[in-house]
């Protein structure tokens, strides 16, 4: 019985041994290859501290507005305005006077300049008793033209000319009233020879006259250039200029009746 009994533990044994044999056997003449050192893991680094938070109402604290996005011209419009600005140049203003415009502010200064003197005529006659005659005459207009002709009395232009009017008659140039006493007049001659223009000659002489109350004050000039230069000078290359002003000065009784 005993051996019987063993060989029947022997069959019941073999199955357990079998299912707790270790199933990763190694198979004969290979190795297990070693395992190298594992280094260490690096310590990882300190997380940089938190910025400060900005204080409320900070420029820091204001939001950056977005950058406007350019913006495209539209297509065609741009270029051709530059094109037809290249084309058609600007317009430059014109330096040139106005004739026109330059004639009418001259006839509008006369205008006003011949009523201030009628006016101050009228005014001085009330105020002063003594009028003033003022006579110029250009006696040598056959070899030269008196191209401007004016006369001063007291410093105040009283009577311009540019037609050479001088040398045609001698005629009245100033008359109006004055007050008794000193008076200054002036007499200014620009004149240009006949036979050669470029020579012009300029006479002005100042003399003193005394107006006398309730008299009228008679002033008679007489201009003159009796020299040859603009005629001599083409044949012989010499000549002279005999420049000169005559006045004369008196007074005369008023009539009954003149004021």
């Amino acid at each position: 019985m005993r051996p019987r009994l063993l060989a029947l533990m022997i069959v019941a044994l073999v199955p357990a041994l079998v299912i707790a044999a270790p199933r990763g056997k190694k198979k004969k003449g290979k190795t297990t290859p070693k395992s190298e050192p594992v280094e260490p893991a690096p310590a990882p680094e300190p997380a940089p501290a938190p910025a400060p938070e900005p204080a409320k109402g900070s420029a820091a604290s204001a939001p950056t507005p977005p950058s406007p996005a350019p913006q495209t011209p539209a297509a065609g419009s741009g270029s051709a305005e530059q094109k037809a600005a290249k084309e058609e140049p600007a317009e430059k203003p014109s330096n040139d006077p106005d004739v026109d415009t330059l004639r009418q502010e001259y006839l509008s200064l006369r205008d006003e300049l011949f009523k201030s003197r009628a006016r101050a005529n009228t005014v001085a006659s009330q105020l002063y008793s003594t009028r003033v005659q003022i006579k110029l005459t250009y006696t040598s207009g056959r070899y030269y033209n008196p191209a401007k002709s004016s006369i001063r009395l007291d410093g105040a232009s009283v009577y311009e000319n540019t037609t050479g009017a001088i040398a045609t008659d001698d005629g009245i140039r100033f008359e109006g009233y004055v007050a008794p006493g000193r008076h200054v007049v002036t007499f200014r001659v620009e004149a240009t020879g006949k036979d050669d223009d470029t020579f012009v000659s300029t006479t002005e002489s100042s003399i003193v006259v005394k107006a006398v109350a309730n008299k009228d004050l008679i002033v008679s000039a007489k201009a003159k250039d009796s020299g040859d230069i603009a005629y001599e000078w083409k044949r012989k290359e010499k000549g002279s200029y005999g420049l000169g002003i005559d006045v004369s000065v008196k007074t005369a009784g008023r009539s009954e009746g003149k004021k």
